[in-house]
Formats: structure tokens, sequence, C-alpha cells
């Protein structure tokens, strides 16, 4: 087995080796691998760098690509989306969690606007992102997103819609759309989990 680093430089090595974030065309995990459909199989790493870069193996089918990576899965993939979504792999400066400061922005926002599930619709305009929810009463009243230190300077609400000015608006937005599917698929998973338990 190859060396073992954060899950963050894990994420950034593999897409890396995978050709960089444009050349992924699917990526998906089970329990110990993350299997990647990429566009240009001349663009991917040899098996070798895999491994260096903390792979267990790598299994090759076509365009198809299986790195067995062990139970860290999860987490690795997280910062891997996180990246794919727009945020540049090789200029990203990540937190302990694996974020990028506009993913951090992005996560620490995304949670003001209460349980999951309750976000129904988020776009953006200029320096302003506009959330559209089910439940005004379980938002973060305006002092305490002014209290995150993420550049939040006004929030305004009509009916169920909540307006936030902030710098990189576009940006946080759509790491917060990354996100609040992520959240979807989620618990779409579980719900159908416990249909079928």
């Amino acid at each position: 087995m190859g060396k073992r680093n954060t899950f963050s430089q894990q994420a950034v090595d593999y897409l890396r080796d995978f050709g960089g974030c444009s050349n992924v065309d699917a990526i998906i995990n089970c329990a110990s691998r993350i299997r990647v459909t990429v566009k240009d199989i001349k663009l991917v790493a040899s098996n070798r760098q895999f491994i260096a870069d903390g792979a267990v193996n790598v299994v090759r089918h076509d365009k198809a690509i299986q790195v067995i990576v062990g139970l860290d899965v999860p987490q690795i993939l997280s910062v891997m989306r996180q990246l794919i979504s727009g945020l540049d792999i090789y200029d990203a400066e990540l937190d302990e969690y694996g974020l990028t400061p506009i993913g951090e922005k992005a996560t620490m926002l995304y949670e003001c606007f209460g349980l999951d599930g309750n976000i129904q619709q988020i776009t953006v305009s200029n320096n302003q992102i506009i959330v559209q929810v089910r439940d005004v009463s379980w938002v973060d009243p305006f002092d305490i997103m002014m209290q995150l230190g993420i550049g939040v300077t006004a929030v305004k609400t009509i009916d169920n819609r909540i307006f936030v000015d902030i710098a990189d608006a576009t940006d946080i937005a759509r790491q917060m759309l990354m996100i609040n599917m992520y959240k979807s698929k989620e618990s779409m998973r579980n719900d159908n989990d416990q249909k079928n338990n």
C-alpha cells in the first residue's frame, strides 16, 4: 500500500491521477472503493501512481476505473465532489475538514437555514444569494449569520425567501447547491432503506 495522507490530500491526488476534474465523467462509491468513469483514458495516471498516492489497488475496465482505498472512501469522496463542483484542485487551500475557504463559508451558511429539507431553492443575483425555504422560523437570524465571520453584510426576508448579501455569492451558492443535492440524495437513500427494512 502507498503513503497515508489526509483525506483532503488524497482527494486532490486522486483527481490529479484521474486526469483532473474535467476528465471525470461520473463518480460513485461503494464501501471500500471509488468508482470513476473518465472521458479520456490517456490522461489517467498509472496504477503505480494511484498506489503511491495511498490506494490499496486499482481495477480498470476501459474508461471505468475503481480505486480501492479502504473505509476512508466517504471522506475522500466528499472532498473530491467539492473539488469537482468548480474549485481549482491545484490551488485549493483546504482546512482540516477538507474544505476550501469558499466550501467552508458555504457549509456554514447552509447550516443557517435549518434542518435538512428546509431549503427548496437556491439562486444568486450579483452578490446576493436568494434561498427559498419551507419554514422561515428555522432560519438563523441576521446577527448569528454576521457572527460567523463569513462575510454576510445584510439579510432580508420576504415571504419564504431569504436574501443574503455576501462576497463570492456565486461560488458560495454553487457549493450550497452541491451540499443540498447531496443531502437530498442521502435523505432519499435513507427513506428507501427504511422502506426496504
